[in-house]
């Protein structure tokens, strides 16, 4: 089973930029032929030329929620994204859910059958710092580990 797991973030906007750094530190604890690791900043459309031609994908990205904590980890489904985020990007981009849809109809023979999120509850997404709040980053070491509990390799 070929596996992507793909950091998404920009890490010049705080917390936005938990996904790439869990992925650089994924990518060191990963030695799988079949896995591979990425981390990328675009969004929307631009995600389905990295996902096609995989089993399965694992998305770890930064998620503004209405209710949630700073720091809470949460594992998704695309389907579950909607209800649980509150939109902190721009409306031109498209959200998750909708370009997996929207691959499946375009290439419904290449998209990922399994996608996993996990998002890292974020405090700030918009002001230019590279720095990341304590709780989000705190989160870094629980979301490498749930991530290699579910690809099933083990520290």
């Amino acid at each position: 089973m070929r596996t992507l797991v793909l950091g998404i973030g920009n890490t010049i906007l705080g917390d936005d930029g938990i996904g790439v750094h869990i992925a650089q530190g994924l990518a060191k604890e990963i030695n799988d032929e079949n896995i591979d690791v990425m981390d990328t900043s675009i969004d929307g459309l631009n995600l389905l030329e990295l996902i096609v031609g995989y089993d399965k994908v694992i998305i770890i990205d930064a998620i503004m929620t209405e209710d949630g904590e700073v720091g809470e980890i949460y594992r998704l489904r695309p389907e579950n994204i909607g209800r649980l985020a509150c939109s902190a990007t721009s409306p031109h981009h498209l959200n998750l859910a909708a370009t997996i849809e929207i691959g499946k109809r375009l290439f419904p023979q290449e998209i990922p059958g399994e996608v996993i999120i996990f998002a890292v509850g974020a405090q700030e997404v918009t002001e230019v710092t590279e720095e990341i709040t304590a709780r989000v980053k705190e989160a870094i070491p629980r979301v490498i580990n749930l991530v290699l509990e579910e690809l099933s390799l083990k520290r």
